[in-house]
């Protein structure tokens, strides 16, 4: 793998190179890089999905090869960037803090405010750069909110803190490093950016190579990159932001009670157009009255509706937003600082920007076409909120005309990049030309794994109301023979409750600890997991990947349903009408690719290391009853194929 890096590089080719578990793809891609960069001066981008591969890469791989070439070729320079939301203000908190000890003096202080004072101490003492993570103590998303670094309110240069700012500090020392270590979604943002002020601005500085490691997920992460959404929630920051702003000097002291009341009222009538106007697009509403016809069981319960009916906006709310816009700006002819003049410019620009969206949305332009748009019902409870979201239907062209003939390489590369020996899935959805590779994994998965599918007709049914019955009755025989250290991974969150809630008591009747995704975060649940030793976890999505469990902690992993994606999904619905508009199956194009893939790392979890042994457990038996199921079991490790649940004990045994 590290010779076809290298081949690529030298010869400004792009790189598709699926790698199997085991092979050391990070070290197999950073020599040559770090090479290349060393001997020809120029910088590299490395984007993962993960944190967690970010932190490996970071803490462990980088910092190894860089000692191994230490020597030869010079100092590797390397920097793990995030995005600006992770960096505190300067400018944000001293306004913040100020107004902060004046309030004391009169309250008590809260929670916040002990925060604020210990946030204090740490930037007093000047060794923190910034960065909320590396924070020793917890602060709240809602207080943090307030004092990140936003790029709409940057001022930049203008910025009084310029100098000292944690997150052009950070950027840079972007400048000076070999190799750059970010987020896909980073990464995305960095490309939008470039392309919407037509490369005058950019987050990262100047690369010629990029890796992407764990890059199935590239497909999402760019159109989540273009996807906008407006609701409830973004009106009302939007207006507590104006409110909060008119309501401490100067503005208080420069603007008339007059107007300041009709600004209040204004605001109030905004909010109270919209809330009307998602109410009347919430999904549970317009799933309501499909009720008397045959697709309503299809749909009810589910919370995103397409909207496919131009005109469904008050055309008052982004009128309305225009209109307050220009009063926002009115104010910035008043005697102020250059700092809070940029602030109303800013203020109004965001009012603008939201009326913009709006209309987008009540036009649905290029609905069906390019563009896709949906309610969707976020929250629960007294947090229960309706959002109004519009989509790109392929990102490829998009990827094909700003990415891939922009960088001179680009390496793809994952565990899960091919589909029964073939990357077209991932070039169509990506539009990329590139060389390709599969690297096997050293693992003997024939003598350490073996793949349990039970003939059970059962089996056959996954959307039959009875299915989490039959689960459920499978993996207590199942946690029985593995003596628990099983992961039972889902694709819905409605069937994980379900058996977790028939389960969870008589597992643990028997010994074996139970961690249902929820009752705790990602992490800590993994952790309690791997400790306790007999466990059995319960996950969903996250748990199908990124995880790694080597030993006997986790034995056998069992697969409770074919992860097809949900047909039903707005974007889903969307991109099937247009791929069947253009000859193309959905199933073979996209469906079954996608579902290959998600099997593939779910089947991963389980062998991590050369000593590892266990079984994976398919319930679904559509496997082997469907024309589709032999293309699925010949993309997935060659393990040895059983259907009878009692060689899960035998695949666990220690090796002879």
């Amino acid at each position: 793998m590290a010779l076809l890096v290298h081949d690529a590089l030298a010869q400004k080719k792009h790189l598709l190179v699926e790698a199997g578990t085991g092979v050391g793809k990070s070290l197999a891609y950073l020599l040559p890089v770090s090479c290349w960069c060393l001997t020809t001066g120029k910088r590299a981008v490395v984007s993962t999905y993960t944190v967690n591969l970010q932190q490996q890469l970071v803490n462990k791989d980088i910092p190894l090869v860089a000692q191994m070439l230490e020597g030869n070729l010079g100092t590797l320079n390397y920097a793990l960037f995030k995005g600006r939301g992770h960096y505190l203000c300067l400018r944000k908190w001293n306004r913040i803090y100020e107004e902060t000890l004046s309030r004391l003096q009169l309250v008590q202080a809260d929670e916040d405010d002990k925060i604020l004072e210990t946030l204090s101490q740490v930037i007093d003492d000047g060794s923190w750069d910034g960065d909320r993570d590396r924070l020793p103590f917890h602060i709240s998303n809602q207080l943090w909110s307030e004092l990140c670094s936003e790029s709409m309110r940057c001022m930049s240069g203008r910025c009084p803190f310029r100098e000292s700012c944690f997150y052009q500090r950070h950027r840079r020392y972007l400048e000076s490093c070999h190799l750059i270590v970010v987020n896909h979604a980073l990464f995305a943002a960095n490309l939008r950016i470039y392309d919407d002020t037509a490369g005058r601005t950019s987050l990262l500085p100047g690369y010629e190579a990029v890796v992407f490691d764990e890059a199935h997920h590239l497909d999402t992460v760019f159109r989540d990159s273009m996807t906008f959404n407006v609701g409830h929630n973004h009106l009302r920051r939007l207006s507590d932001d104006t409110l909060r702003f008119i309501s401490r000097d100067p503005l208080s002291q420069l603007i008339n009670p007059h107007e300041r009341s009709r600004v209040q009222s204004d605001l109030a009538h905004i909010l109270g157009l919209m809330d009307a106007a998602l109410a009347v697009l919430s999904p549970d509403l317009l799933y309501n009255e499909l009720r008397y016809s045959r697709s309503y069981s299809r749909y009810a319960g589910r919370d995103k509706y397409r909207l496919q009916q131009p005109g469904s906006i008050d055309d008052r709310i982004p009128e309305s937003l225009r209109n307050l816009s220009r009063v926002v700006a009115d104010w910035a002819s008043l005697d102020l600082s250059d700092e809070d003049r940029f602030d109303i410019n800013a203020l109004a620009r965001r009012y603008m920007e939201m009326a913009q969206v709006l209309d987008s949305l009540n036009a649905l332009e290029g609905d069906g076409d390019s563009y896709v748009y949906w309610s969707e019902i976020e929250g629960r409870g007294r947090n229960k909120h309706v959002t109004l979201s519009g989509a790109p239907l392929e990102i490829g062209p998009y990827l094909a005309e700003n990415l891939w003939t922009a960088v001179p390489t680009a390496i793809l590369t994952s565990a899960t990049l091919s589909t029964g020996g073939s990357f077209d899935y991932i070039r169509r959805q990506l539009e990329i030309e590139a060389e390709e590779a599969v690297i096997d994994s050293p693992f003997d998965y024939y003598n350490q794994a073996c793949l349990c599918i039970p003939k059970d007709d059962r089996g056959s049914q996954p959307n039959n109301p009875a299915y989490d019955d039959y689960v459920s009755e499978m993996v207590l025989e199942i946690v029985d023979l593995a003596q628990g250290r099983t992961f039972v991974l889902f694709t819905s969150k409605k069937s994980l409750q379900a058996v977790s809630s028939k389960l969870r008591d008589r597992i643990e009747q028997k010994g074996y600890p139970v961690f249902v995704q929820g009752d705790m975060p990602r992490q800590a649940l993994l952790r309690e997991f791997k400790q306790s030793g007999n466990a059995v976890l319960m996950g969903l999505d996250s748990f199908w990947e990124g995880v790694d469990v080597p030993g006997d902690a986790l034995s056998c992993v069992v697969l409770a349903k074919l992860p097809f994606p949900v047909p039903e999904d707005p974007v889903m619905e969307a991109r099937e009408t247009l791929w069947r508009a253009q000859g193309l199956n959905p199933f073979t194009h996209y469906s079954l690719p996608i579902a290959t893939l998600k099997l593939k790392q779910g089947f991963g979890r389980l062998i991590r290391s050369k000593a590892d042994r266990g079984a994976v457990v398919i319930l679904d038996t559509r496997i082997l009853t469907r024309q589709y199921g032999a293309s699925i079991l010949k993309s997935l490790p060659p393990a040895r194929l059983t259907n009878d649940l009692n060689d899960i004990a035998r695949a666990i045994a220690p090796a002879n």
